[in-house]
């Protein structure tokens, strides 16, 4: 999986897109071949996309067949940006400060108090995601 920084222009409508609190439907491979297609909370930094793996569904179809497809819309137009990659699931001491991160950033420190986890293969998981190919439509990016 390349380790390549993210593009400016994918850093740059992440920006718009992304607002606080806003959920992003991520898709997997279900076992039938089909996507299967569930919201989560979305984070960024120079290097990766990162996201709370939760549902027990998400990380099997991660498991088998890392490919995801992430979409993120604007409120009221027709603006999105679309992202295709793989996803790495991690679970060590620097995936749990890069959870904790996500959730703080996008949710905010009382969701965080909240949702306090430790993570596991067996429950929660931070899935990092670098992205191999992306679409931005009616930004001015």
């Amino acid at each position: 999986m390349s380790t390549l920084p993210l593009e400016q222009e994918l850093v740059t409508a992440l920006k718009e897109l992304l607002t606080s609190g806003k959920w992003v439907h991520l898709a997997t491979v279900a076992p039938d071949g089909g996507p299967h297609v569930t919201p989560v909370v979305l984070g960024f930094d120079n290097d990766a996309l990162y996201l709370s793996v939760t549902g027990k569904q998400k990380s099997k179809n991660i498991e088998r067949d890392p490919r995801v497809c992430i979409s993120i819309s604007r409120e009221g137009d027709l603006a999105h940006l679309t992202i295709w990659g793989e996803c790495e699931l991690a679970v060590d001491e620097a995936a749990q400060e890069k959870w904790e991160w996500l959730i703080r950033s996008t949710l905010g420190e009382q969701a965080l108090a909240g949702m306090q986890r430790t993570l596991s293969n067996e429950g929660t998981q931070l899935g990092v995601i670098h992205p191999s190919r992306y679409r931005i439509y009616g930004l001015n990016s």
